[in-house]
């Protein structure tokens, strides 16, 4: 991997505190562009649409998780949602998104988007 460090949520709001929202997806990119090179690449996954507040970001980011969860067999850990996810080829800021879940059992789709918005708000 050339950029093994993987994007946490939290660094992600961290340089999203002060983006002026309402915000496209370019104008949050331009913010943080001079901040951090990783923030930029998770913001580049997100679709191009206006976010209203950095919870719009979060939300989007557990909507991508569970595209690449489809599929997936539950209950289920978070190991296991990781595992599934990496071999789904899911984007890096995704499998992060994944990695910092609270690690317990998940009974459905819904329950892992949760925790994933609410980890990164």
């Amino acid at each position: 991997m050339g950029n093994t460090k993987l994007i946490s949520p939290a660094l992600l709001q961290r340089h999203l505190h002060k983006a002026g929202y309402p915000a496209t997806r370019a104008e949050l990119i331009a913010h943080a562009r001079d901040e951090c090179e990783r923030v930029v690449g998770a913001l580049e996954q997100l679709p191009d649409r206006r976010y209203v507040r950095p919870a719009d970001v979060s939300r989007t980011f557990a909507e991508l998780a569970s595209e690449y969860l489809d599929g997936m067999p539950y209950p289920a850990r978070r190991e296991d949602l990781v595992s599934y996810a990496e071999r789904q080829d899911a984007a890096r800021p995704v499998l992060e998104a994944l990695r910092r879940i609270p690690d317990r059992r998940y009974d459905r789709p819904e329950a892992v988007s949760d925790a994933i918005a609410e980890e990164e708000e």
